[in-house]
């Protein structure tokens, strides 16, 4: 039997089957629809989409539920599919719009522009906007869907959006505390992101860019120095970085298995590029805080990207071995560690890349 005619058999089973036959016939194809995706052929994927296309009309509304969760991951959905999921009550919709990628730019575009709260708030949560998506979130989202955007640091701004919620900072202290942690605003846009906090708060974190602005001046000048010249080389180890990162960042690994992994095969050449992946610095600063002979930077970053306890003392005693120092001095790292609030260590972040990023603007 070729593809058109076990679409026409489908179809017909589909049209002549009660609704209980019909419902278990969506659940068949969907099974074999996600189970197979990877590694079905084009012509097979049509057939499927076509065959959930024609039955998304007869479909009740748990059984589109179901269908939007399982087909949200699976990049082979259609669009039409994706779209008219994306479309419906929102908690059909919520899926499609947080994580689909069938969904295309102007999909999300055109969605952002005539749903509702519900829809945008999803819309907002998604892994990367274009700022063209972001201003008309803005325009149009109540305070949730504002604080979702300035929290999410894939939402691109715009100009005028940046100066937007900077200005929505002085009244609203969750899109403050979340602007604060983007490395996409301006060192003037921080300052004053800053001068609208509390004033204890106010000196608390002047206090830590004080600290840490020596940090910063020596990673500039002297990462690529410190890279050319350092001894870490890429280790055998059990696992795939690469593909580590893609599980982490897909919700199926953890970046505290990984670093343990890692960090026991003595790989600080791949943590590095895991921890510049995640933290999304050049790997040349993550090298040069790898082989510093204190931890400041490597704990700024870890603890920023979740890592607990565990995975930094791994981490710590491989860093210990690599730099020739004694192991008493983990201890002394882990203590320091534990101190450091991932706020704090997302904000001290946010300075380190905005930094960064005006040093080398100043020296192109």
């Amino acid at each position: 039997m070729d593809g058109s005619d076990m679409l026409n058999d489908l179809l017909n089973q589909a049209q002549d089957s009660s609704p209980e036959k019909r419902h278990k016939l969506v659940e068949h194809v969907t099974d074999l629809f996600v189970t197979g995706a990877e590694s079905y052929q084009t012509e097979e994927i049509s057939l499927f989409n076509a065959v959930l296309e024609r039955m998304l009309p007869t479909m009740e509304h748990d059984q589109k539920k179901d269908v939007s969760e399982r087909l949200a991951p699976i990049d082979s959905t259609s669009q039409k599919i994706a779209y008219e999921l994306a479309s419906d009550e929102i908690d059909v919709a919520r899926p499609m719009l947080t994580s689909s990628n069938a969904l295309k730019s102007d999909d999300i575009l055109r969605l952002a522009k005539t749903m509702g709260q519900g829809h945008l708030l999803a819309i907002s949560q998604r892994d990367h906007l274009e700022a063209k998506v972001t201003d008309v979130l803005l325009e149009r989202g109540e305070s949730p869907v504002k604080r979702s955007v300035a929290a999410n640091s894939g939402a691109e701004l715009s100009d005028w959006g940046g100066r937007l919620l900077v200005k929505l900072a002085e009244r609203d202290d969750k899109i403050r505390d979340a602007m604060i942690e983007r490395s996409d605003v301006s060192e003037d846009d921080y300052e004053k992101l800053i001068s609208q906090m509390p004033e204890v708060q106010q000196a608390k974190i002047r206090k830590m860019r004080e600290e840490n602005e020596q940090l910063v001046l020596s990673l500039f000048h002297e990462a690529s120095k410190v890279v050319a010249s350092t001894k870490l080389e890429r280790k055998n180890s059990r696992i795939n970085v690469k593909v580590a990162l893609k599980d982490i960042r897909e919700g199926r690994g953890s970046i505290n298995q990984a670093m343990t992994q890692l960090s026991l095969s003595n790989n600080l050449f791949d943590i590095c590029f895991l921890l510049a992946q995640m933290a999304g610095l050049d790997q040349k600063y993550v090298t040069n805080v790898m082989v510093r002979y204190d931890a400041t930077g490597v704990a700024v970053l870890c603890k920023a990207m979740g890592v607990d306890k565990n995975g930094y003392t791994a981490l710590c005693r491989a860093r210990a071995t690599n730099n020739k120092q004694p192991q008493t001095t983990v201890q002394n790292w882990i203590n320091d560690y534990q101190e450091l609030t991932e706020k704090d260590a997302r904000r001290l972040l946010s300075f380190m890349k905005i930094r960064l990023s005006t040093l080398e603007e100043q020296a192109a």
